[in-house]
């Protein structure tokens, strides 16, 4: 695929269990690719299970669930006979998702409940034993809200919708997914995020291949350790947010993750990729194939590092302006929901890119300046940072960990 303004961001995967290397090709259908190297590589952003909870309650309680179920006995062995005969607990997918803000992205990640007896449904059996690790929390958060093991069959059956969409030939062009994957990149890394789809194809010839629900577990316990404790966390958390609201949801909540300055930073240092963009429409397809992933992404998606890397002036848009303006701090892609500024934290600067002030001024005559401003997304600190007009308009807004001013 390649269209103008749509671009290609390749990352060359060269072996399983060797060293990486990352080489990022940059199409933007305007000029020759640009080629981005990687300065570094960023851990994977912890998740800690307080502030995991938190956001979790929080999105739960935004979701249009009915009216609570009788609190079911905790019980593994309830899972293998969700079903026609589980009739109290039996979730309709249909119905609750016409509950939701966007009902068929809400039914692309459900089908219909548990059964034991075909391949798929032992799939998901298996994959509900991977969150063990961290349901503790899970349940702690949302006991009083909703029943666990209900939201368990969701996130399971959601997760894997997911995962099946990741392994085809074709590529993924369904927002709500790429929505999922660039949160999952930036929070896990690169190599985790294509260790977690080799997992869950070990984990799919495992389940094809079980007899016992001792071996599904065995085969959910694995994969979870490719999680890992903060990989699931955030896969818990995005895809709560997908179906309560599909992609557009989960662009929107994204910022109340915990650690949600660092991942986006992550992002850009090891993909060259704008998190808030690409999780607002701008990347318009995924595939993994070989070891290669391939994004299909719009200009707007790449971040400032990969074209200044690659010794590029900054893109500019079709009438010769700077590419990205929004009317307005609030209006640009990734502004945290519930960002409260501190006094005395804000900053306004003189632009000192004579060339980027110009590029600016083609859009809106007069005073440009680099505004940096402090604030707090529920308990973490963070920095908004954005070129601001007289008239208020916005251009290339970030959000970073910290505080840069105070």
């Amino acid at each position: 695929m390649k269209q103008r303004g749509v671009g290609l961001l390749l990352l060359g995967l060269l072996c399983a269990g060797c060293a990486t290397s990352r080489v990022v090709r940059l199409d933007t259908g305007a000029g020759a690719p640009i080629v981005y190297t990687p300065p570094r590589s960023v851990d994977p952003i912890p998740i800690p299970e307080d502030g995991f909870r938190e956001v979790l309650l929080q999105l739960v309680l935004e979701m249009r669930f009915p009216l609570q179920a009788e609190q079911q006995p905790r019980s593994r062995l309830r899972l293998a006979s969700w079903g026609p005969a589980s009739s109290e607990q039996k979730l309709d997918p249909t119905e609750w998702c016409s509950r939701q803000e966007t009902p068929t992205e809400c039914l692309s990640l459900l089908d219909d409940g548990f059964s034991f007896l075909d391949v798929s449904a032992r799939r998901r059996l298996a994959l509900s034993f991977a969150w063990d690790g961290v349901w503790d929390g899970v349940q702690g958060a949302v006991a009083e809200v909703v029943n666990p093991l209900m939201l368990r069959a969701m996130i399971s059956t959601a997760m894997a919708a997911y995962m099946a969409l990741l392994v085809m030939p074709e590529p993924i062009t369904k927002l709500v997914a790429i929505a999922l994957t660039t949160y999952v990149i930036a929070y896990v890394g690169l190599e985790t995020f294509v260790q977690l789809v080799r997992g869950w194809e070990r984990l799919s010839d495992e389940a094809e291949r079980a007899v016992t629900l001792e071996e599904l577990e065995d085969a959910g316990h694995r994969f979870g350790k490719v999680m890992g404790t903060s990989g699931a966390r955030v896969l818990i958390l995005a895809l709560t947010a997908a179906l309560g609201g599909g992609a557009s949801n989960v662009a929107a909540k994204g910022p109340m993750l915990p650690g949600f300055a660092r991942a986006a930073l992550a992002a850009e240092t090891n993909a060259g990729l704008r998190l808030t963009a690409a999780a607002s429409g701008a990347v318009r397809s995924i595939s993994l194939a070989e070891g290669v992933l391939t994004i299909g992404v719009a200009p707007t998606a790449v971040a400032a590092a990969a074209w200044e890397g690659a010794g590029n002036p900054l893109p500019s848009g079709g009438s010769g302006g700077v590419a990205s303006v929004y009317d307005g701090v609030k209006n640009a892609p990734g502004y945290p929901s519930g960002f409260k500024a501190v006094q005395n934290g804000t900053t306004r600067n003189t632009v000192s890119n004579k060339a980027l002030l110009e590029k600016l001024r083609e859009v809106e005559p007069g005073n440009w300046v680099k505004v940096y401003k402090d604030g707090w997304v529920g308990s973490e600190k963070v920095s908004l940072h954005y070129f601001e007009s007289a008239s208020g308009k916005v251009f290339d807004f970030k959000v970073k960990p910290g505080w840069s001013n105070l």
